[in-house]
C-alpha cells in the first residue's frame, strides 16, 4: 500500500513539474484574456472593483464580452503574494491541472467502492494509477494547464463535483459538496452551462436508482439544491440581463448560408427557396445538422487528435502535434476493446456517454474544431487509454516466453517515451519560437520600452487591434486601478456583437496607423508592425529615430517603435 502511495506521489510531482516549469515564459506571452484576468484580479485586490468600477462583480465585463469571474478571485490572493506577473495569473490553472490528476485517480477508485466492492473492473487500482499517469502527461491537458484558461479550472471543479457525488452514494452528507463544486463551474466558464449539464445528465442516468434514495433524506437533498441555486443565481440572473457572452458571434446557428449563395446552388436544379424540393433536400435545418455532425466527427479525427491539433485555432496546441500522443492511437484501440468487454456496465456507460457528449459545447460553435470548449473530452479519452494500457500489459504478461514478454514491454516503452519526448520538444522548445506571434508576443516589450520614456512625448500612437493593446499597458505598468476606473471607456467594435476597443490611456492613443499620415506627426512616438511602418520609409535619421525594433522569437519582425523628429 505504501509503494502505491509513493507511485501516486511521483505521478503528482511529474504533473506539477510539467505544469509549473517555466510557467512564466512558456507560453511565450500573455494573451489579452490572460492579461485581463490578471489586471481585474489586481483591481479587485487594490480597490474591490473591476476595471469598470463594478463592486465585487461575479460576471466580469472584458473587452465588451461577459465572463464568469471565479478565476479572477482565485488569482487575486496569488497576485498579493507573487505580484502582478505571468506566474501569478497562470498559477491557478496550473494548480487546477495538478489537482485534476489526483481527482481522476480517486474517481476511478470510487467507481469500484460505490458498488460495494462488487466491481468487475480488472485491477481497478492499477487502472486508477495509469489513468492519473496518462492525464499528467497528456498534451491536451498540459497545454491548457499552462495558461490562464477558465475552461481548465472548470474541468477540475467538474471532477471535484463527480468525486463528491460518488462519495455521497455512501454518505449523503457529501452531496452538498458535490452541488457546490458543480455549481462553481458556472461561475468559472461560460461553456460550463452545457458541459456541466452533460456530466450531471450522465450521472443521473447511471445512478438514478441511487439518487432516488436521497429522497429518504430530503434534508440533505434540499440543502444541496439550495446551495446549487444560491451559487448559480448570479449566472441565472445574467441570462435575463443578456450577460451570456458572445453567443451571437460564436453560435453555429448565427451563420446560415447567404441567400445569394443558396439561390445560386438551387438554380443548378431549377429550384427555389420555399419549394417542396427545397424543404426536402436543402433546408437550413439540414445544413446546420450536417455542419454539427461534421464538427462532431472532426473532434475524433486523426488530424485533431494525433497529427495537427486544433488546426482552426493553432494557439490551442503545440506546433505539428496532435492533442494526444501518437501512441494513444494504439492505447485507444485496445482500450475500446477492453471497455466493451468489461462487465462493469456503469463505468462503461459513464465513459462512453461522456466520450460521445463531451464535444457538444464545441460542435455547436462556429469553429470546425475547438479544443477549449471540448476540453472535457480528455477525461473519457484518458480513461479509455488507461483501459488500453492495462489490457495491453495484461496480454504481454500472459505470453509464455519470457524473451517475448521483455521485448513487448521494451518495445512499447521505447515507442511511448519516444512520442513523449517528441511532444516535449514540440511544446517546450518549438512552441515559444514557432508560435510567438499567435501568443501576441511583443506587447510586453512595447510597454517595457515605452514606460521609461512615456513622459517625454505629448502623443504616443499604438497600433490598435483585437489584441487589445491597452490591457498590456494596464497589466505591465501595474496601472493604478482607481485611476483607470475613473476614466475607463469602451468603444463598440465596428463588427456587431464583437468585442470593443479602448482608445486612450493617458497620452497613449490606440488607433489605426496610416504611415502616409503619421510620418508627419512631429514629436510623436509611433508604434506599429512593419506593414504599418515600412522600414524603407522610416529609416532616414534626419526625419525619424528608431527607438526599438521588436522581433518575434523566430526572428521575424513584430513591431517598430519610431520617434518622428
Amino acid at each position: 500500500m505504501r509503494t502505491k502511495k509513493y507511485i501516486l506521489l511521483i505521478i503528482i510531482l511529474v504533473a506539477a513539474v510539467l505544469r509549473l516549469w517555466k510557467l512564466g515564459s512558456i507560453p511565450p506571452h500573455l494573451t489579452p484574456d490572460e492579461a485581463a484576468l490578471g489586471y481585474n484580479a489586481y483591481s479587485i485586490l487594490k480597490t474591490g472593483r473591476d476595471e469598470y468600477g463594478e463592486l465585487l462583480p461575479i460576471i466580469f465585463k472584458s473587452f465588451g464580452d461577459f465572463k464568469p469571474g471565479l478565476y479572477v478571485y482565485f488569482t487575486a490572493p496569488l497576485i498579493a503574494i507573487l505580484g502582478l506577473n505571468e506566474w501569478s495569473v497562470r498559477l491557478p490553472s496550473a494548480i487546477a491541472g495538478v489537482f485534476a490528476v489526483w481527482l481522476l485517480y480517486k474517481i476511478v477508485l470510487l467507481f469500484s467502492e460505490v458498488l460495494n466492492n462488487e466491481s468487475r473492473i480488472t485491477n481497478h487500482e492499477s487502472l486508477a494509477t495509469i489513468a492519473a499517469l496518462l492525464l499528467s502527461i497528456s498534451p491536451w491537458h498540459i497545454h491548457f494547464s499552462r495558461g490562464a484558461w477558465e475552461a481548465n479550472l472548470s474541468l477540475t471543479l467538474t471532477l471535484a463535483g463527480i468525486y463528491f457525488f460518488l462519495k455521497s452514494l455512501k454518505n449523503s452528507a457529501f452531496l452538498i459538496y458535490s452541488s457546490l463544486f458543480f455549481a462553481s463551474t458556472l461561475l468559472t466558464y461560460q461553456g460550463a452551462k452545457l458541459s456541466t449539464l452533460i456530466v450531471l445528465f450522465i450521472l443521473a442516468i447511471i445512478f438514478w436508482n441511487d439518487i432516488r434514495k436521497f429522497l429518504s433524506t430530503k434534508t440533505v437533498l434540499i440543502r444541496s439544491i439550495i446551495v446549487g441555486l444560491i451559487v448559480t443565481s448570479p449566472i441565472l440572473f445574467s441570462l435575463v440581463q443578456g450577460k451570456v457572452g458572445r453567443l451571437e458571434i460564436f453560435s453555429v446557428f448565427s451563420y446560415p448560408r447567404p441567400t445569394d449563395y443558396l439561390q445560386t446552388f438551387l438554380d443548378q436544379g431549377n429550384e427555389k427557396i420555399g419549394s417542396l424540393t427545397y424543404y426536402l433536400f436543402h433546408p437550413e435545418t439540414l445544413n446546420f445538422t450536417r455542419g454539427i455532425i461534421g464538427r462532431w466527427f472532426n473532434h475524433f479525427s486523426g488530424r485533431l487528435l494525433f497529427f495537427e491539433g486544433d488546426w482552426q485555432n493553432p494557439r490551442h496546441s503545440a506546433p505539428n502535434h496532435g492533442m494526444l500522443l501518437l501512441s494513444d492511437l494504439v492505447l485507444l484501440t485496445f482500450g475500446l476493446v477492453a471497455l466493451l468487454k468489461t462487465k462493469e456496465v456503469k463505468f462503461k456507460v459513464f465513459v462512453f456517454l461522456w466520450l460521445v457528449l463531451a464535444p457538444l459545447p464545441a460542435v455547436l460553435s462556429r469553429d470546425q474544431v475547438q479544443t477549449v470548449r471540448s476540453l472535457s473530452l480528455i477525461i473519457p479519452l484518458v480513461s479509455i487509454s488507461a483501459f488500453g494500457l492495462v489490457f495491453l500489459f495484461e496480454r504481454i504478461r500472459r505470453m509464455p516466453v519470457r524473451l517475448i514478454r521483455v521485448s513487448g514491454y521494451f518495445l512499447f516503452s521505447v515507442v511511448f517515451l519516444g512520442n513523449l519526448t517528441y511532444y516535449f520538444d514540440a511544446y517546450f522548445i518549438h512552441l515559444p519560437r514557432h508560435d510567438s506571434k499567435l501568443w501576441e508576443y511583443g506587447y510586453k516589450q512595447i510597454v517595457e520600452t515605452i514606460t521609461p520614456i512615456q513622459s517625454n512625448y505629448k502623443t504616443i500612437k499604438v497600433q490598435q487591434s483585437f489584441a487589445q493593446p491597452y490591457i498590456y499597458f494596464l497589466f505591465f505598468q501595474k496601472y493604478d486601478p482607481a485611476k483607470y476606473q475613473a476614466n475607463s471607456k469602451l468603444v463598440e467594435s465596428e463588427y456587431k456583437g464583437d468585442v470593443g476597443y479602448v482608445l486612450n490611456l493617458d497620452n497613449i492613443e490606440f488607433t489605426g496607423i496610416d504611415w502616409s499620415v503619421n510620418r508627419g506627426d512631429s514629436g510623436s512616438l509611433i508604434i506599429g508592425d512593419s506593414l504599418r511602418i515600412p522600414p524603407q520609409d522610416s529609416n532616414d535619421p534626419k526625419l525619424f529615430n528608431t527607438i526599438k525594433e521588436i522581433k518575434y522569437l523566430d526572428g521575424t519582425d513584430a513591431f517598430r517603435i519610431i520617434e518622428v523628429r
